[in-house]
């Protein structure tokens, strides 16, 4: 058996990736049915959907050879540095060839010219496999590549970047196999160059499947802060203003009180992070304001996602219930902490998520209106009845993490539904299904603020006072 041959098979003995491949096949199945109907119907752009499969396909085509890279031990076997070279190149050309495939069926194209759009559509999916592989390898946090889905949406929506795409491979072919064969050259070079070994050997690399693994983000997010320090040494400082405010309470309350607990357990969750707020607010500020813009020029309810996604980005906060430790605390203090944490970040976030609706509602009255390709779009304001959902989502959020804490990833998967949900609720609105009319008012908002904190505050106290808090990892 050859040493790529070894290799390939990572791509069915790992049982991860038989869902992955199913998931993918099943995506794969519904373009094909796609282009089928653009071939009878004549839609424009439906042609080029392959390319955003290749792109996420070479994404996680990348993270296998990265991650025998990563081993030391893999330089032990013979002639294996060109083997990360070979696979991708493996994997990835058939698949492009395959898809090129599709344009034989493009409408109103001779023997000649069928021929010359296969070989540029050849050449644009290989571009897109090589971008998603580049970006495993480029960026240790490589999944934020993911985050691309809804921009590449809105952007074909607003732009029809889809039928531009499939304009470029049909009528302007040779440019475009000229510019895939220089890519292919590009990518053949960097990866057999030969201090790629030496780049990645030993090194802490996101895997395909690591955003699910407690124990290794921890390691990452150890690293990370290493890195960080070398290159900022003050950047993770705490500042000596907020320091002085968290110790002079500490000290101030009686030794192993609850109260000492609570200002200990706040000092540690927010003492680094208002810190750093503290010193890189104009930063957020020049981040977030475009942002705002842009979702409150996007037509319809989509800009209400702002209330959504703080609950959804503190599925994984810390609350302190559980320990690898029998003396980090008792039952009861740890309880009131967990809680204290959890209605001062439901506070913090939603007075932040509330003056950021006021900010949009100052820019309303400025804000122009645009044309873009015909299309006029007009800055409104987000809508200030959604204040609450913030307040009302983490809860739900942080009670998921405290019941399936050793399952990160059903943790994911429940928060998503419950994104989802909730998300759909508030672009709803408004609606009408056979008949009945549905309305979500205030009131419905607060009874679920009220349903969300007591149940999360029973699981808590349930689990803080009757469950095991001693993670004792391997």
């Amino acid at each position: 058996m050859s040493i790529l041959w070894a290799n390939l098979k990572h791509l069915y003995q790992k049982r991860s990736f038989w869902f992955v491949g199913l998931f993918f096949g099943v995506v794969a199945f519904g373009i094909a049915a796609a282009i089928t109907q653009a071939v009878t119907r004549n839609k424009q752009g439906v042609f080029c959907a392959p390319a955003l499969w290749m792109l996420f396909v070479g994404t996680f085509i990348a993270t296998l050879p990265i991650g025998v890279l990563t081993k030391p031990f893999s330089y032990c076997l013979p002639n294996h540095r060109n083997i990360p070279r070979k696979f991708l190149f493996f994997v990835g050309l058939p698949l492009s060839f395959l898809w090129s495939l599709s344009f034989f069926f493009f409408p109103d194209l001779n023997f000649g010219k069928t021929v010359l759009v296969c070989l540029s559509a050849f050449s644009t999916f290989t571009i897109c496999y090589w971008l998603g592989a580049w970006f495993v390898f480029k960026f240790r946090n490589w999944g934020v590549v993911f985050a691309l889905i809804p921009l590449i949406m809105l952007g074909n929506k607003l732009l029809n970047m889809s039928t531009v795409i499939e304009y470029i491979i049909v009528e302007t072919p040779l440019l475009t196999i000229l510019l895939g064969g220089l890519v292919n050259f590009l990518a053949w070079s960097y990866w057999g160059r030969s201090n790629l070994a030496r780049q990645y050997c030993g090194v802490l690399w996101m895997g395909a499947f690591d955003a699910w693994n407690k124990e290794k983000m921890s390691k990452y997010g150890l690293a990370r802060l290493t890195e960080m320090d070398k290159k900022k040494p003050n950047l993770m400082r705490i500042s000596s203003g907020v320091e002085g405010f968290f110790v002079s309470r500490i000290s101030r309350a009686e030794t192993g009180s609850v109260q000492q607990y609570i200002w200990g357990a706040l000092y540690k969750s927010f003492g680094i992070t208002v810190s750093q707020y503290q010193r890189d607010w104009m930063r957020f500020l020049m981040v977030i304001l475009p942002m705002l813009c842009f979702l409150c020029y996007m037509p319809g309810p989509g800009k209400n996602i702002i209330f959504v996604l703080p609950g959804l980005m503190a599925a994984y906060m810390s609350l302190g219930v559980y320990s690898s430790l029998l003396i980090c605390g008792g039952r009861l203090q740890r309880f009131w902490s967990a809680l204290t944490l959890a209605v001062t970040t439901g506070i913090f976030v939603t007075v932040v998520v509330v003056l950021l609706a006021m900010v949009t509602h100052l820019l309303e009255r400025i804000m122009p209106q645009l044309t873009v390709r015909g299309h006029e779009f007009t800055f409104d304001a987000l809508d200030m009845k959604f204040s609450i959902v913030p307040f009302v989502m983490i809860p739900v959020t942080l009670t998921i993490g405290l019941i399936f804490y050793k399952k990160p990833m059903l943790i994911l998967v429940f928060v998503i539904v419950v994104f989802q949900i909730v998300f759909a609720m508030s672009i709803i609105g408004d609606a009408t299904i056979m008949n009945v009319p549905i309305r979500i008012e205030q009131r419905h908002i607060i009874i679920m603020l009220l349903c969300s904190w007591i149940m999360f505050v029973g699981v808590l106290r349930y689990i803080s006072m009757r469950c095991c808090l001693v993670n004792q990892g391997r």
